[in-house]
């Protein structure tokens, strides 16, 4: 949906998003409880849920949370389940709050989080180099849309050119050709024996 309140949905998220998506992971955005989750899609099939509170919701505007929660889960395994971050407040006064708490809706120390803890599993499609800024985001991020028709269309846009480079690539193999068979006259159908000449003996 490539509406402009996606758009803006986007550009509201992409300072969770890109630093993500740079190194290697699928993003998309999805309603959650009470407010839009990011949706991280890993090599092994778990994913990360990145999200604001979601109960009691909040008034906020999207993407700028009073904290960030990130829990990676997996559709089928659910001793997989771990939480990776949480600077979400607690509405229990009484509750342990997580180191994170301090850093509030801050981003930065979101995506160290999970950049350390992906790296620890080896899930990180392109791995941070050295010398990198792990916080370095895009001048312009790229908007994609969260629905399977942009993947079809740029398919449809790919597979034509596909389809010269492979007919380029392989060689013209003339088709083989029929011979006649030669010309026989046309078959009869057998003809009919004799009647039996009975035998006269003398």
């Amino acid at each position: 949906m490539d509406t402009p309140w996606w758009q803006e949905l986007w550009r509201r998220h992409a300072h969770i998003t890109t630093p993500l998506r740079a190194r290697g992971l699928e993003c998309d955005i999805e309603f959650g409880l009470s407010a839009y989750v990011v949706r991280v899609s890993l090599p092994d099939d778990s994913y990360l849920l990145i999200s604001p509170p979601q109960e009691p919701s909040s008034d906020r505007q999207p993407g700028d949370p009073e904290g960030w929660t990130a829990t990676r889960e997996h559709p089928h395994d659910q001793t997989l389940f771990e939480v990776l971050y949480d600077s979400a407040p607690s509405a229990d006064p009484g509750a342990a709050h997580w180191p994170q708490a301090r850093h509030g809706g801050s981003a930065q120390p979101l995506i160290e989080a999970i950049n350390h803890r992906l790296t620890q599993l080896g899930l990180l499609p392109h791995p941070i180099s050295p010398t990198a800024n792990p916080h370095t985001v895009p001048a312009t991020p790229t908007l994609r849309a969260p629905d399977a028709a942009a993947e079809i269309r740029n398919l449809g846009e790919v597979l034509p050119v596909v389809d010269d480079r492979m007919r380029a690539l392989t060689p013209l193999v003339p088709a083989p050709r029929l011979t006649s068979a030669p010309d026989r006259p046309p078959s009869h159908p057998p003809r009919a024996l004799p009647p039996a000449q009975p035998r006269h003996t003398q």
